[in-house]
């Protein structure tokens, strides 16, 4: 009698994933969860006025934690005040990890500053423009949501999956 197991990938198995303000808050829980779901993260610790910790040392921190039980990520730095950093990242993210299938940008709520939000957006439609075509941008407006950290952590993440789980089935 013969056994054979078979290895199911996990869901985003082969899925590259480019998270902005990925260390703290909805986008730390996006990353972790991406993350054991078998994506490449590239973490972006969004250096800003006013944050009050090294957003770069901070993504560091993570990945190496995440990279400690096994799962892929990888630091990256840009800075909210120059958004033009931004538009590099894609070509970074895909020299390193491979082609960015999404990203997500979580937006601080206005309680971050009254000029915080409105640079994030920015930032955000930058992020938009730079990634290859075909793939998926998603922005987390956290001061509109109207749901609690983990709630739209796991809104975003189920929506990557669905979206992953079209990308790898050939349409008939």
């Amino acid at each position: 009698m013969s056994h054979t197991v078979a290895h199911v990938p996990p869901p985003l198995h082969g899925c590259v994933v480019l998270v902005v303000d990925a260390t703290t808050g909805v986008g730390r829980r996006v990353t972790s969860q991406l993350c054991a779901l078998g994506a490449a993260v590239a973490v972006v610790g969004a250096g800003h006025p006013g944050r009050g910790d090294d957003a770069a040392t901070n993504a560091a921190f993570l990945c190496k934690e995440l990279a400690g039980i096994g799962l892929i990520a990888l630091p990256y730095q840009a800075d909210v005040e120059r958004p033009e950093s931004f538009g590099v990242l894609s070509g970074q993210i895909a020299a390193d990890l491979g082609p960015v299938a999404a990203s997500v940008v979580v937006v601080p709520s206005a309680s971050g500053g009254d000029e915080l939000a409105p640079a994030f957006r920015v930032l955000s439609g930058v992020v938009a423009a730079s990634l290859p075509a075909g793939a998926e941008h998603i922005e987390v407006d956290v001061g509109r949501e109207g749901f609690g950290l983990e709630e739209a952590a796991q809104a975003v993440v189920e929506r990557l999956v669905r979206l992953h789980e079209r990308w790898r089935t050939p349409s008939g």
